[in-house]
């Protein structure tokens, strides 16, 4: 038995793809779902080229598709079967091996990246178990992305502190080339703003989980994602709901010292996310350069700032201290019966630590939302994201730009140049 024999015998959908065993010391493990993924190579290239860490490393490709995709789509994922195993079988040794799981098709009602993503990661999960290796890492990464040499190096530097669970990593979207048309380059430059202005913002208000969760773009421990309960079966967003259970485990950071360069490309297979954006932008849709506004967040530092005053506090004088909060979170608060919720709280808290524990299992990241849409719609209407996003990184010191390229430079430099840790 190992240590994941339990996890794997509950929650793993699949009998192990993988014949061979892995090589003893296996200590990375990167995942990488593939669904009509034309120029997959250049992804394992970038990966390949880049510096060895003192453990092998494995890559984990797994081909799929819904069940009732298409023959041409069918076609392309066999020649990526066939790609992937001739180049593995001329650049493979035992410090760097590379398994294509060709799936089987997936039902239509969970096909998508969550289910490829949980495949991948249950297949990682079954190789670390039969190395007994709970330290293992797990890494997430996409088929159209690529990354920088030293990408394994501070991977393995990151994990040398048993502390540290998991961590995401610094990502760059390309703003220019002869790859794309120049309206998709200007597309991604204000999708990669609204991402980095949403988290900054979120930061500023002091909410403890304020993460950039993109599915290429993150990793933890294998007994980490086993306490967790694996990944989810989501046909998009599936790293956003997978990273916010693992995040109030404490010991979560980033990794800014490499980089992953996700694909600036027009997608229509998920509903959001980066190639959805794109699309819908290069379509003549131009509502994502308008975002929430920045009085929400304001609003949000406020009762993050007095949280302390609600531990073992009377129902009356809860409703005192959200009085004294501006309007919107307040109005908000009451409709979410906010009173009752810190009762329950308090009843479970022995310290004002285990409050603020409580509260934020509470006022999750998907209530955050809930109430930055509450507040867009009763409050405080949209804003140009352009202005916002000034406005903020002023607020941190950093002299805006005045177009979304502009302002994403002053953003990716105050980002890499803070680790954010929980």
């Amino acid at each position: 038995m190992g240590f994941a024999s339990s996890y794997l015998n509950k929650h793993s959908l699949f009998k192990p793809f993988i014949v061979s065993g892995p090589e003893p010391g296996t200590g990375l493990i990167v995942v990488i779902p593939s669904f009509s993924e034309p120029d997959i190579l250049t992804s394992l290239e970038s990966l390949y080229s880049a510096d060895r860490p003192y453990f092998p490393v494995e890559i984990i490709i797994v081909v799929n598709a819904p069940d009732e995709a298409g023959g041409h789509l069918l076609e392309e994922n066999r020649r990526t079967v066939l790609q992937v195993r001739q180049w593995s079988g001329k650049k493979c040794s035992p410090s760097f091996r590379v398994h294509v799981i060709d799936a089987p098709p997936f039902p239509r009602r969970h096909a998508g990246a969550g289910l490829a993503r949980k495949t991948g990661m249950d297949e990682a999960m079954h190789r670390f178990n039969l190395l007994n290796n709970e330290g293992g890492i797990i890494v997430s990464f996409d088929a159209d992305s690529i990354c920088d040499s030293n990408y394994f190096t501070e991977l393995e530097r990151c994990f040398s502190d048993h502390q540290v669970t998991g961590c995401t990593v610094y990502f760059e979207h390309p703003l220019s080339g002869d790859d794309q048309p120049p309206v998709v380059y200007d597309a991604v430059a204000g999708y990669e703003l609204y991402l980095r202005y949403f988290i900054q913002a979120m930061r500023l208000t002091g909410f403890p989980w304020a993460f950039h969760t993109l599915g290429s773009c993150f990793a933890v421990r294998a007994k980490v994602y086993a306490s967790q309960g694996g990944m989810n079966r989501k046909t998009a967003g599936e790293d956003f709901y997978f990273l916010h259970k693992i995040f109030p485990l404490g010991g979560f950071t980033e990794v800014n010292t490499t980089r992953v360069i996700p694909s600036s490309r027009v997608s229509g297979r998920v509903p959001f996310g980066t190639g959805a954006a794109i699309k819908k932008y290069a379509s003549g849709d131009r509502s994502m350069l308008n975002t929430y506004s920045l009085t929400s967040f304001d609003d949000l530092s406020a009762l993050f700032r007095i949280l302390p005053d609600f531990f073992n506090v009377t129902v009356n004088e809860v409703t005192d201290i959200v009085a004294r909060l501006p309007l919107c979170i307040a109005n908000y608060l009451i409709i979410s019966n906010f009173s009752g919720a810190v009762q329950e709280m308090n009843l479970h808290s022995a310290s004002p630590q285990t409050f603020r524990k409580r509260f934020f299992a509470w006022f999750n990241a998907l209530r955050l939302l809930k109430f930055l849409n509450f507040a867009r719609e009763n409050c405080y209407p949209d804003q140009p994201l352009t202005r916002v996003a000034g406005e903020l990184l002023r607020r941190t010191g950093e002299v805006p730009g005045t177009d979304c390229a502009g302002l994403l430079a002053g953003f990716r430099k105050l980002q890499r140049g803070i680790i954010w840790k929980c």
